[in-house]
């Protein structure tokens, strides 16, 4: 975990309420805390196309920065279909729908648990 206040579980669920507003989808949090030395969660979420890819980022940034938390590192563009940000305890993934089934994370991580971050949300499923 980083030297901030907020655990990791939460900056997962700040991320994910971020998604959730700017209309991500098929939004997933694995849980690699067992089974990694170098993040606790990844986040995966699907945005339509690279607009959106831009707003999900961006709305993750700034949800991440009025807790005071940058973004340790960046890579890839929404032309890309695929931005990966590395906030060290949670690295968020945002696909286009091509870039998902291509890279294909979520069968990779399978058998990871996932974090129910449902009631997390007020209502909001994910």
């Amino acid at each position: 975990m980083n030297h901030t206040q907020i655990e990791s579980t939460e900056l997962a669920k700040i991320i994910v309420r971020s998604l959730v507003d700017k209309k991500g989808s098929d939004i997933k949090v694995y849980d690699v805390r067992n089974n990694s030395s170098i993040t606790d969660f990844h986040v995966l979420a699907t945005g339509m196309n690279p607009p959106h890819l831009k707003a999900l980022f961006n709305e993750a940034r700034l949800q991440m920065k009025t807790h005071d938390l940058a973004c340790y590192r960046k890579a890839g563009t929404p032309d890309s279909g695929w931005i990966v940000a590395d906030y060290i305890d949670v690295v968020v993934h945002l696909f286009n729908p091509d870039a998902r089934q291509y890279y294909a994370l979520d069968v990779l991580w399978k058998d990871m648990p996932q974090l129910d971050i449902g009631a997390g949300l007020a209502g909001v499923t994910v």
